[in-house]
């Protein structure tokens, strides 16, 4: 069978969740034996992290998100020149530009929408209709994105696969050795270590675990904090400041441990006993898959996709938002009883493994792929 000539396009100038998953796909998809390609803007995050890799890449410039009928021209020449079969997009400024390529094209591309956020409001008018009609798939990471297209979209349901995001498992269920790991990171090494992984931003709740993890240590339990990562790149380090002023207020200072991004977050995640997903609302976390994968209980946030990740509580515990009375309930859930914390963290590994490991995900989307192809090469019959 031949490989897939396929685009992942994205024309973003930042680097986060969504520029991640477009550089982990096409590598992935790459190393498949696919004729990948990454098209991206020159000296972008996204163009410098992929010069480390054997992806092919061709660089576009950063186009308008509507009405760039100059930079669709191009990209549709270019889509012909190097004959792609599918073109794969994360980012919706980037939906306007290569509707209109695919449309102008003769190249005939089918186009990939792997969804990266939630929608905030109904898109049923004529122009979101109709940008909508030139996706060929819309990939949803979750079931309940997948239902919001449905009820707010008028997007054909017949098109929409939901087909989770993924990571290499691997990585996070070999063996680790905790306690050298800790004196590396200089975390007490016999403490229950409750932890946070993520981007410093008031946003992914930090202060509201502080606090939490406070009332904790009043109730009697002896449980130190890790928050592990960095404040957004050029925002400063203000939040960050005033989250170490909260644990000096609450005179629990001691027993919580601020450390820097790290790159072998694999290892973070050994470090830790217990994860808290604190973000109020996270479409898809990440941290939150990495943690099951690692053997981890996990209590996170009963909003948007963190329920689902967690089997509506079956690999986790949930609790409302900003709820500190629940979240220190179901820590104390957690504390109290080790079997149940080793039970939990098992549980959610097994479903880790099974759902969002790169190859199982990978199959289930080259299936798609090759349902899109096959069909674009069917020659109609006389």
């Amino acid at each position: 069978m031949n490989p897939i000539n396929i685009a992942f396009l994205c024309s973003s100038t930042s680097w986060g969740g969504l520029e991640m998953n477009v550089l982990r796909f096409a590598k992935w998809f790459n190393s498949q034996g696919e004729a990948v390609s990454l098209w991206c803007v020159e000296g972008s995050p996204l163009h410098k992290e992929s010069l480390t890799s054997c992806l092919t890449v061709q660089l576009i410039q950063r186009h308008k998100k509507y009405g760039d009928i100059i930079n669709s021209y191009r990209l549709a020449k270019r889509f012909e020149e190097h004959q792609i079969d599918v073109l794969w997009i994360r980012d919706t400024r980037d939906m306007s530009v290569c509707g209109n390529a695919k449309a102008i094209s003769k190249q005939k591309v089918k186009l990939v929408y792997q969804q990266a956020m939630q929608l905030g409001v109904k898109k049923k008018d004529f122009i979101h209709t109709s940008r909508f009609k030139r996706i060929d798939i819309w990939v949803s990471p979750l079931q309940f994105l997948a239902d919001q297209v449905k009820a707010m979209t008028n997007f054909p349901p017949s098109r929409i696969r939901v087909i989770p995001l993924a990571l290499d498992t691997s990585k996070f269920v070999e063996s680790k050795d905790q306690a050298a790991i800790r004196s590396r990171l200089g975390l007490p090494e016999k403490a229950v270590l409750l932890g946070n992984i993520g981007r410093i931003d008031p946003l992914k709740g930090q202060a509201f675990l502080i606090r939490c993890h406070a009332e904790l240590l009043n109730n009697g339990f002896d449980v130190h904090l890790a928050i592990i990562g960095e404040p957004t790149k050029n925002e400063g380090d203000a939040y960050l400041d005033q989250l170490k002023e909260l644990t000096r207020t609450l005179k629990t200072d001691e027993k919580v441990h601020f450390l820097p991004f790290q790159s072998d977050v694999e290892n973070a995640f050994a470090a830790l006993d217990i994860f808290a997903m604190t973000s109020v609302g996270e479409t898809f976390g990440m941290v939150t898959i990495e943690a099951m994968a690692s053997g981890l209980p996990v209590i996170g946030t009963n909003s948007s996709g963190t329920p689902e990740l967690l089997g509506f509580g079956e690999f986790g515990v949930l609790y409302e938002p900003e709820n500190q009375e629940q979240f220190t309930e179901g820590m104390q859930l957690l504390l109290e009883n080790a079997e149940t914390r080793q039970a939990m963290g098992k549980k959610a590994q097994d479903s880790a493994i099974s759902r969002f490991s790169n190859k199982e995900v990978l199959k289930r989307l080259t299936v798609v792929l090759q349902e899109l192809t096959d069909k674009k090469n069917q020659t109609p019959q006389a």
